[in-house]
């Protein structure tokens, strides 16, 4: 898949996970909406039940931060925020070609 992926770490508050886990529901909804994204994939962790990684890939950076800056200004990240117990770690990647 062409693009760039966006890796996301999360870690809730752990008496929050489940409610997480809904907003991860919707989240994925809303995002095969959005301009510029082509897939989300969440994980949960397996041994630790209050760590979900994110896996998006989007036409671009600048199409992922124009979504941010969307979710941020519509207060929508407070809510998400609100669940963890500390920020989230994220980078972008490319895929390596031919490997």
């Amino acid at each position: 898949m062409n693009g760039i992926n966006l890796i996301i770490a999360f870690e809730t508050k752990p008496e929050l996970s489940t409610q997480f886990h809904a907003l991860l529901k919707q989240a994925k909804k809303d995002l095969s909406s959005v301009e510029g994204c082509n897939q989300v994939r969440f994980y949960a962790a397996t041994e630790d039940s209050h760590l979900f990684t994110l896996i998006e890939n989007w036409d671009s950076k600048q199409a992922h931060q124009n979504h941010i800056s969307h979710v941020i200004a519509s207060g929508a990240w407070a809510a998400i925020a609100a669940h963890l117990s500390k920020e989230p770690v994220s980078h972008y990647y490319q895929e390596i070609d031919g490997l």
